[in-house]
């Protein structure tokens, strides 16, 4: 089972490295978007905007995400 969660994997299981959480969630994002259901902008501060077809928006930066609307 897969859990990303902070201090909430499984005893003896090891929390991923940041690299390849990042790289699971680009993939993810990627996909959403070529699925037509979010578009991505790279805004001038160099975070990244992904909006949703449904109103959503979160910007996507080197140490996490922040939801806007």
């Amino acid at each position: 089972m897969l859990n990303f969660g902070f201090g909430m994997a499984e005893p003896g299981l090891s929390r991923p490295d940041d690299e390849a959480a990042k790289a699971l969630v680009m993939a993810q994002v990627a996909r959403i978007v070529e699925e037509g259901r979010a578009a991505v902008t790279q805004l001038g501060s160099g975070l990244f905007e992904l909006s949703f077809t449904t109103g959503e928006v979160f910007h996507l930066g080197d140490e996490g995400i922040t939801r806007i609307a």
